[in-house]
């Protein structure tokens, strides 16, 4: 403010054009002085930011080795099997004697017929050795399937995604 007031001075201008341009200077200032507000805050919040980010990252970085995901993994054994086009779950109790029919350990009766799909399909599935799906029923083999009418006894199965025996697997 000092150096316009100097050349104010040695200007000869009417007292009206100095205080208009007097004013209108000070409005500069002002806006001035906000815009640098702004910079600096703007400046400061992000630096808060990448220092907030830079803890949770060297907060989080684990020196013990590569990541075991068998860590995390907890059985429960009573949790669903699959997503909600699971209906059909549980551990195989008795089978029938044509081989198609059993019951499972939560009391459900199912049958299997010829329409019935076994496996899983589509374009993310496994190949057929890979699946966990034995070439018969038997006591103990985990199944995991989907039925169209779930109120029926013995339910029909549309599809048996599992048949497999943990315990002593068959293949």
């Amino acid at each position: 403010m000092s150096t316009y007031k100097k050349v104010m001075k040695q200007i000869h201008a009417s007292e009206e054009f100095k205080s208009k341009m007097h004013k209108e200077m000070m409005k500069y200032e002002k806006g001035e002085k906000r815009i640098f507000m702004k910079k600096i805050s703007l400046l400061v919040g992000s630096l808060v930011a990448c220092a907030v980010i830079a803890v949770v990252v060297l907060s989080n970085i684990n020196n013990d080795g590569a990541l075991d995901l068998t860590d995390r993994i907890v059985v429960d054994n009573a949790a669903p099997a699959a997503s909600a086009m699971v209906n059909i779950e549980g551990v195989i109790t008795e089978v029938g004697d044509d081989g198609l029919s059993f019951t499972l350990d939560n009391g459900m009766k199912v049958v299997v017929t010829d329409e019935t799909e076994l496996g899983i399909d589509g374009p993310t599935a496994p190949h057929k050795e890979e699946q966990l799906f034995e070439p018969t029923f038997r006591v103990g083999n985990l199944i995991g399937g989907f039925t169209e009418d779930t109120s029926t006894d013995p339910v029909t199965a549309a599809v048996i995604y599992t048949n497999w025996n943990f315990e002593n697997p068959i293949r």
